[in-house]
């Protein structure tokens, strides 16, 4: 015990002794700064290549890396000191070693000729995590420029074993450029005078041509300037004064904002075929990489150049690079569109989701025929849907080659063919993928043919014959109700107005001269105003009628009690909880479509215009009298046309007691979304059973009475009929459905009188829906 004492206070004492000692060393020699160990990892790799060294070893069996990746550190650990440790001549010393020494030339000189070999991957990575790691890196000084121009030249991409260090090191070009959009103008050979360097090493080689700056006829040259007139005060970091003048570019301007002064203007003298925008060019050449990874990254840096606000695409330059990679990726979406075959089978295409961003490749679903072209023609789709709805700049060009290569090069010749199922199917999906507001009007444009609105009559375009052609085929319905039901999923309004307003727009459906006391109307809510008994708002009194509990009850009474069995389904109330979300989606996805309030008649036209039953066109009524004369409202008193599709869903609606359970349901679900449309004739047409019907026309609530006729003609022969009733709703509403055909020959009838009673329960509740949006 005495020993271990004995041990325990000579360690204090020998630990206090070499801590004396090192004191006393430190002030013989104190350690060094962080510039002398800067500049000795600097004097080492030097001298590496100075003494002769066998430069055919492989850079890992070097110290090369270690003294690379200690001067890093120190440029790191030296601009995230506290300015106050420094003396004021102290600040970012290193990084003024760097810039004034500069290392990185000789660096770039090795990995050229790529020796030793390795040297050229160490330096790409060196570099990307400077730009990255330092906080505003002195891009303009030539002693960083220099190196990244000479490394682009590198970065060729066409299977490079480097090709993931190139394109690390591209993006985080790419990222800089982004923090401060006025270093384009590095890349753009013709507009490098634009940026203020630190070094004239960095100038124009040849002065541009039709620039003030170099053009001695200008008398007075001294209002023209190239920096702002407004310094940004000094960043936190402690940068040195030097570094300021090169970061006087605002992050937030163009170049073009930069360089003004007293109103002079610099004109673009960029030759489209000549110059380009290298960073982008270098960038793109790794989209076709066989790395699905390689080819994320291209993509991300690729968006993050052409997504920038102040990009000025009246750039010779910049417009070549742009219309190049526009053309490049659809033509890539419209090759891998090509490959895919169509004898695969359509149920399989709803299997595939997938976004560029995420690997493919390495999915676990099961392989089927022509999933691998499916999966990257979508990926390819998703990046270009991208590209146009996050850059400005380019999707003009891009959203025209859309359209004339994929959707009128590659699809409509086969929609217009034999193969219609598989292509209606594939075209859905695509209009689901799509999210971007440019690729969306090329499609409309496509199927409807006009770019104005109102000069949307209906008729030949291709999504009426597209609906059309199913009329008297059923094998296509189906598809062609999966294919509109995308149309609504992701609405336009230009789509719907040619593919139901047009025909509903003048309200032939309702009959004028009918005393309809309990539907509203102008004159109506002029007597209500006079009594003085609104005393609510009524955003729109054609969706929030005054006789609404009595258009609910027509709904729910429709069927008779004995036909029902309440303790099976989706009671009421349910439906409401359902249909009041799905509204507010609704509203939003149509809140900024130019629809009207409410539903009114037209105005009387002397020449008006009758509707075609047959084509759906308007056909005027000038010239020699024709038998079919047109009323007040501009429709043919003859008969009404509710368009393509009204007239398509109510035919099989009508038909639902002799058609299978799962193509009745696609029927309803596409009427239900037509439903809640917030669109007032469509309103009236589908939920106001209060209306007064046109003679010869057609509204939903007409078409429910009709089947309900029909089935209460039916079933009361059928001996049993409750029984059999309340056992089909058990199969139906409890366990999943069977896809067998029915045992019993009466099994639709049943079926249809379940899928009506539930119909019922929706339609009540989104008209109870809509009208309490629209008293709020």
């Amino acid at each position: 015990m005495f020993t271990c004492r004995r041990l325990r206070v000579l360690d204090k004492m020998f630990g206090r002794l070499s801590e004396a000692l090192q004191n006393a060393a430190d002030v013989l020699a104190p350690p060094p700064t962080p510039l002398q160990d800067f500049e000795y990892h600097w004097r080492i790799i030097k001298n590496f290549y100075a003494n002769d060294h066998d430069l055919q070893v492989h850079i890992t069996n070097t110290n090369i890396p270690f003294h690379l990746e200690e001067m890093l550190q120190i440029l790191i650990r030296e601009q995230n000191t506290p300015s106050e440790e420094y003396k004021p001549d102290e600040k970012k010393e290193c990084l003024d070693f760097l810039l004034e020494a500069k290392p990185l030339d000789s660096f770039i000189d090795h990995a050229l000729s790529d020796t030793p070999p390795g040297i050229r991957v160490l330096v790409l990575s060196w570099l990307r995590r400077f730009l990255s790691c330092i906080e505003d890196p002195p891009v303009t000084h030539s002693s960083i420029f220099h190196p990244i121009q000479k490394l682009l030249s590198l970065c060729i991409g066409n299977g490079s074993p480097y090709e993931k260090e190139e394109i690390l090191f591209l993006t985080s070009v790419a990222a800089v450029v982004r923090k401060n959009p006025s270093y384009v103008n590095l890349f753009l050979p013709s507009h490098q005078h634009l940026v203020p360097f630190t070094s004239t090493l960095c100038g124009a080689a040849n002065p541009p041509t039709r620039n003030p700056l170099f053009d001695c006829s200008k008398k007075d040259t001294k209002k023209i300037s190239l920096v702002p007139d407004t310094v940004p005060a000094a960043s936190s970091s402690g940068d040195h004064a030097e570094q300021n003048d090169t970061e006087i570019c605002d992050n937030n301007s163009s170049h073009r904002d930069s360089i003004s002064s007293s109103k002079v203007t610099f004109n673009c003298d960029c030759d489209e075929k000549e110059d380009r925008f290298t960073l982008l060019d270098s960038i793109v050449r790794y989209l076709d990489s066989p790395d699905h990874t390689i080819v994320v990254r291209a993509g991300e840096a690729a968006l993050i150049l052409t997504s920038l606000s102040t990009t000025d695409v009246t750039c010779g330059a910049v417009k070549s690079s742009l219309d190049s990679f526009g053309d490049s990726l659809i033509a890539k979406v419209s090759h891998f569109c090509q490959r895919i075959p169509e004898d695969m089978n359509p149920e399989d295409i709803e299997d595939v989701n997938v976004s560029w961003g995420l690997n493919p490749r390495d999915s676990d679903t099961v392989d089927f025929i022509g999933r691998p072209q499916l999966v990257e023609f979508f990926a390819w789709l998703d990046y270009a849907d991208c590209v146009a709805k996050e850059c400005d700049c380019l999707h003009p060009n891009l959203s025209d080659k859309f359209r004339s290569l994929v959707l009128q090069g590659v699809l409509e010749p086969s929609l217009l063919d034999t193969n219609v199922a598989f292509m209606l199917l594939l075209t859905a999906k695509i209009i689901r993928q799509i999210h971007s507001v440019a690729f969306m009007n090329e499609i409309a444009t496509w199927l409807v043919a006009e770019e104005n609105i109102s000069a949307i009559v209906g008729g030949d375009c291709l999504l009426t014959i597209l609906i059309e052609n199913c009329q008297h085929n059923t094998g296509l319905v189906f598809h062609t109700l999966l294919f509109v039901e995308s149309l609504l999923e992701n609405p336009n309004e230009r789509i719907l107005h040619a593919l139901l307003f047009c025909y509903l727009n003048r309200r032939g459906y309702c009959d004028p001269t009918a005393q309809a006391t309990q539907s509203w109307s102008d004159e109506e809510d002029e007597r209500e105003k006079r009594r003085g008994s609104a005393t609510i708002a009524i955003k729109s009194r054609t969706l929030a009628p005054n006789n609404i509990m009595k258009i609910i009850n027509n709904f729910l009474l429709l069927l008779p009690k004995q036909m029902l069995n309440e303790s099976v389904g989706t009671c009421y109330e349910e439906y409401m909880k359902d249909a009041n979300q799905h509204y507010k989606i609704w509203i939003r996805k149509t809140e900024h479509f130019h629809w009207p309030m409410e539903a009114v008649f037209a105005e009387r036209d002397p020449t008006p215009e009758c509707i075609s039953p047959i084509s759906g066109t308007f056909v005027s009524n000038r010239g020699p009298k024709r038998e079919s004369q047109c009323n007040d409202s501009g429709i043919s008193e003859e008969n009404f046309y509710e368009g393509p599709l009204l007239r398509l869903l109510f035919r099989h609606i009508r038909n639902m007691a002799t058609q299978p359970y799962e193509f009745n349901l696609g029927v309803i679900a596409v009427m239900s979304k037509l439903a809640f449309l917030p669109q007032p004739y469509l309103h009236e047409i589908l939920l106001n059973s209060e209306v007064a019907v046109a003679p010869g026309a057609a509204t939903l609530w007409t078409v429910l009475q009709d089947v309900a006729k029909q089935l209460l003609m039916e079933i009361p022969r059928i001996e049993g009929f409750q029984q059999k009733i309340a056992q089909t709703e058990e199969r139906l509403l409890v366990n999943p459905p069977l896809l067998n055909e029915p045992s019993d020959k009466n099994e639709m009838l049943f079926e249809a009188i379940v899928i009506l009673k539930e119909f019922c329960k929706e339609l009540a509740a989104i008209a109870f829906v809509k009208y309490n949006r629209s008293t709020e």
